[in-house]
């Protein structure tokens, strides 16, 4: 995207701040160093970057998010969670309530837990 430079040849200024950068040595290979105040105000340039050249003289450079680890899968919840998922294909007319009789065994082997609905969950409780 080119921009029309003003009376004098100055470039308008752009909305957002820019910041400056300049070619440098890195070992055997050469690299772009920008000012401290980029990776500062932008942490996510700070991992993995790929940069495309749009025009001439012009390039974007995109932050590449990290890809987070799968956590180890629990075979017994993929169990479960495969089986509800059955289950929430059936027909909804098949919901039932529950009998007084089982609500009240259900209530005499979970007792009487307290809950608390401000609690906050340790991650290990998120699926």
């Amino acid at each position: 995207m080119a921009t029309a430079k003003k009376p004098g040849g100055q470039r308008p200024s752009l909305k957002t701040p820019g910041y400056r950068g300049k070619l440098t040595r890195t070992g055997n290979s050469l690299g772009l160093r920008f000012d401290r105040a980029l990776f500062q105000s932008h942490p996510e340039f700070s991992g993995e970057v790929r940069a495309h050249v749009i025009a001439p003289g012009r390039m974007l450079v995109v932050a590449e998010l990290p890809v987070e680890p799968r956590k180890e899968e629990d075979p017994v919840m993929e169990t479960f969670l495969d089986f509800l998922e059955q289950d929430l294909k059936k027909p909804a007319q098949r919901v039932r309530p529950l009998k007084p009789k089982l609500a009240a065994r259900v209530k005499t082997i979970a007792g009487y837990l307290p809950i608390d609905p401000e609690e906050e969950l340790d991650e290990e409780y998120f699926l």
